[in-house]
């Protein structure tokens, strides 16, 4: 059996904290919610300096634990710093993720763990580079059903055409993995496939994982994290319900057509890789992309006056929403202080 992490990789809104919950209900897996610590600090390593110097790892350390504890998902357990410091496999950030990882692993008394931020699928070599065997789920959704269920969340950008942009971006990298990584380190998985057969989608999951297939990963619903999952926030309360099987296609009523023929027009060539069908025949389509696709003002309104609607409409749904707002201003104060100092 294969104990290297294996990380669900995509894009947001793709139902990969539906697989987070099956998965985790594995007796040998366990997938705590993402806390994003590379997309969070990516940007801000460079900050600390000299990370073979004591101290700046040190202060990495601390300032990852404490965004952690900020979590709006909030785990089980504490990071133990000075355990990170010592088990760190390099003097890096993602060898600090790899730690804190491992903690929770320890905690849950299982055998191997998995990482659900989708965000991972920028580092997939630098995750190799220490773990050769790790293993990736890519995990696809029909774009146009990502960009319906994004207006009305708050984990994904709100116009159609800033969501068709990211996901042609992210489905761009997951066709070069596909290409590039062995048959055993990267697995295909469409969330469409997984509603219309859950059971033969995981035997042929588990398969490639090296873990047994437990019937009990459909009952995934009725787990305590899952329990916790659907009542924290309203873009996570059908993670507490039984698979929802006739969950696709909702764009068509979701989206309007201008939106859906923008973001064809956008992500037409990654729609068609993947078999999605299209509202417009392929070659129209391409011409409608040099026409359609040029960056205009009022994206960029739509975006932003979609986004404080959703907010406002999550101040009153979310039992998380101090925690989110703290952990916001947490890492904006953080990348202030770390550019001062």
């Amino acid at each position: 059996m294969n104990n290297e992490p294996f990380f669900i990789i995509g894009t947001e809104r793709s139902g990969t904290n539906l697989l987070r919950l099956i998965l985790n209900s594995h007796p040998d897996i366990c997938i705590p919610h993402p806390p994003h610590i590379m997309k969070n600090f990516f940007g801000l390593e460079p900050l600390y300096g000299d990370l073979s110097r004591d101290e700046a790892f040190r202060k990495l350390i601390r300032d990852v634990a404490l965004m952690v504890g900020l979590h709006p998902y909030p785990w089980d357990i504490r990071v133990d710093e000075e355990q990170v410091f010592r088990n760190a496999r390099g003097r890096d950030l993602i060898s600090i993720f790899f730690a804190v990882y491992g903690q929770y692993l320890n905690y849950s008394e299982k055998k191997r763990w998995g990482c659900k931020s989708t965000f991972m699928i920028y580092h997939a070599a630098l995750i190799r580079y220490y773990y050769p065997k790790a293993q990736f789920i890519y995990m696809v959704r029909d774009g146009r059903d990502v960009a319906a269920s994004a207006k009305k969340t708050i984990f994904n950008h709100y116009s159609a055409y800033y969501c068709a942009q990211l996901w042609k971006k992210e489905q761009q990298i997951g066709i070069h993995l596909l290409g590039k990584l062995p048959a055993e380190s990267v697995f295909l998985l469409k969330y469409e496939q997984l509603l219309a057969g859950p059971e033969e989608t995981l035997k042929s999951l588990c398969a490639f994982l090296g873990h047994d297939y437990r019937p009990e990963m459909l009952d995934f619903f009725s787990t305590q994290e899952a329990r916790k999952s659907g009542s924290l926030s309203a873009a996570w309360k059908n993670t507490s319900k039984p698979l929802l099987r006739l969950n696709s296609g909702k764009f068509q009523k979701d989206l309007t057509k201008k939106e859906i023929d923008l973001f064809e027009a956008v992500a037409f060539r990654e729609l068609d890789y993947f078999s999605y069908t299209l509202s417009r025949p392929l070659h129209t389509l391409e011409g409608a992309a040099l026409r359609e696709t040029g960056f205009k003002a009022g994206y960029f309104w739509e975006e932003k006056m979609s986004m404080l609607r959703v907010q406002f409409a999550h101040l009153f749904t979310d039992r998380n929403i101090g925690l989110r707002f703290r952990k916001f201003w947490f890492l904006r104060l953080l990348k202030l202080l770390r550019k001062l100092l």
